[in-house]
């Protein structure tokens, strides 16, 4: 088996009678007006005249000369930015938005790729229509020879077996209407060709919206199936029409796996070293008398209070560099201080204190975080998180019920299935210290899906945008995608429930390197943001031990390492 996936989703059912009956606890979430203005660019060039419209709303705004705009919008209202020839973009508006800078992407015209059924003779879009004539469904099979609906089909070979996933495996052999994340349109629907549903797939007999990770080389066919032909099979759900995929062996991954790319693209070692912006503090290194410093530093924070960076590099040189422990920890304190509503400032906070191993002082931020943000599905799982850390088990699976109280679930995706994994962990190892009554039932509860190394990535801002590449000993590497042009659907589920996480789990650690490589691509404002990395080996096993890491990221358009380990230096 491939060693890098995203864990599968067991199904769940939880007996919790506490629930039942606690909808009333629910809390409201907080609506505040906030003044929303930025800058719109294409190609780092201004447009004038995009639209900013509230969603659902009248009030709308353009842009003037120099792309900029200002619009007020209240917590949960989306922005949507619009121009001719552009992507739409829409934002949800958070608790402390106020800076959006917005870079537009060009609209891609589908109709110059339109084909007209049957005039066209395409070598690569079945140029002998009766190679395959037979399609096995899940609902049936399907005769080519003898069905009245439009099928198309390709096999292995027609593909581009270059490409990192099947949709793009696929792209140029089959027609898309429109594509959003990782769904495609493959019906037109009259003059508005992407205002129709979206395709199924059919993978070996099973049926997903979104297509999962298949090893290109497995693929024996594929077969496309319009809107007729797929009602037909599907009902309603199938309007948007079926992509039919059929592997050597029919077997496939869950489609919740995320595998290390096997189709020999091989990493080509251009990530640069991890670099960040540093505050230029060198005068306090010249400094030995106490007292002296303490005063240079309380002069700098007049000039650099409004600053993270700051703290955090002060700090950082008082512990290192001087062996003021306890001075470095008063700097902390100072930024506390300087943002005490400021819950993306309070999470970088939590996270510094977490990777010194200040436990304590974490959980005390946390629960200020939940405080601000108590409709938000991270602010639960962070502070239970920071309990666990720091031994407290009963009070992390306390927070745990509260979250399942406040109306968040257990799924197969996003935060929902790493609360679910935390859960798990502490009910099937931890069930006597956290003084658990509830029954936490699963598909096989009693044994614990363990792994060599489990990562938990964290960013203190849900408009943070970059790539992580995690590349496997061998060089083939995997990408996770977390930008609006390339996971649209991701972050607008982030923004609705509240989180900014995700994690990935390894198999087979080798004596030879992984690499954990980060391409950041900006956040709509001007401060840099800031990449937790929780690195859990022996993930679920009794010797389970944990290392955190802390990233700064403000160099755009950069990929750059911020990790390797491997089974020896583990």
């Amino acid at each position: 088996m491939t060693p890098l996936k995203k864990w599968p989703f067991f199904k769940l059912k939880l007996n919790i009678a506490l629930i039942l009956s606690l909808s009333s606890l629910f809390g409201q979430v907080n609506k505040t007006n906030n003044q929303i203005f930025g800058y719109v660019t294409f190609d780092n060039r201004p447009i004038k005249d995009v639209n900013v419209s509230l969603e659902g709303n009248k009030v709308s705004t353009v842009t003037d000369e120099r792309g900029y705009y200002s619009i007020e919008a209240t917590t949960g209202e989306i922005i949507v930015f619009s121009y001719v020839g552009m992507k739409d973009i829409e934002i949800v508006i958070e608790d402390i938005t106020e800076i959006l800078n917005i870079r537009m992407t060009e609209e891609v015209n589908v109709l110059e790729e339109a084909l007209i059924e049957g005039k066209r003779n395409d070598k690569n879009i079945e140029s002998n229509p009766e190679r395959i004539t037979k399609i096995k469904t899940m609902y049936g099979e399907i005769d080519k020879r003898k069905t009245p609906y439009s099928v198309q089909s390709l096999k292995r070979e027609d593909l581009n077996l270059n490409a990192i996933n099947l949709i793009d495996a696929i792209r140029g052999r089959v027609v898309f209407y429109g594509e959003e994340g990782e769904r495609v349109k493959i019906v037109p629907y009259g003059k508005f060709l992407r205002a129709g549903p979206f395709a199924m797939w059919d993978i070996d007999g099973m049926i997903f919206e979104e297509p999962p990770y298949i090893h290109l080389n497995d693929i024996e066919s594929v077969t496309v199936i319009k809107h007729n032909g797929a009602t037909a099979l599907l009902g309603n759900r199938g309007a948007g029409g079926i992509i039919v995929v059929r592997t050597k062996k029919e077997s496939y991954p869950n489609k919740t796996d995320q595998f290390v790319n096997t189709n020999r693209k091989l990493y080509q070692n251009d990530a640069l070293p991890y670099h960040k912006n540093t505050f230029n503090i060198s005068l306090l290194d010249t400094i030995s008398n106490k007292t002296e410093l303490v005063a240079s530093y309380e002069a700098l924070e007049i000039n650099y209070g409004a600053s993270i960076g700051f703290y955090l590099d002060a700090s950082s040189f008082f512990k290192n560099k001087k062996g003021h422990r306890e001075f470095s920890l008063r700097i902390l304190e100072d930024m506390e201080r300087a943002f005490p509503s400021n819950p993306e400032v309070l999470k970088v906070l939590a996270y510094r204190y977490q990777e010194i191993g200040e436990r304590s002082k974490a959980i005390e931020v946390y629960e200020k975080v939940l405080t601000l943000r108590s409709s938000y599905a991270q602010s639960f799982r962070d502070l239970a998180n920071a309990y666990v850390e720091n031994r407290q088990y009963e009070e992390a699976w306390e927070i745990y019920i509260r979250y399942l109280r406040r109306g968040f679930k257990l799924q197969a995706e996003g935060i929902e299935r790493m609360v679910y994994n935390e859960m798990k962990y502490l009910y099937t190892r931890k069930k006597v210290e956290a003084n658990i009554k509830e029954t936490f039932f699963t598909r096989n509860y009693s044994e614990l899906p363990d792994s060599d190394v489990r990562i938990v990535f964290e960013w203190n801002t849900s408009e943070a945008e970059f790539s992580l590449e995690f590349v496997h000993p061998k060089s083939d590497y995997f990408v996770f995608e977390h930008s609006f042009e390339k996971n649209k659907n991701r972050i607008k589920d982030e923004k609705m429930k509240g989180y900014s996480s995700e994690e990935f789990f390894i198999y087979e650690l080798e004596p030879k390197d992984w690499q954990i490589n980060i391409t950041y691509l900006g956040n709509k404002k001007y401060d840099p943001t800031y990449l937790k990395a929780t690195i859990y080996k022996n993930w679920g096993r009794t010797n389970q031990s944990a290392e955190i890491k802390l990233f700064q990221l403000d160099q755009y358009n950069h990929k750059m390492e911020l990790f390797k380990f491997n089974s020896i230096s583990w």
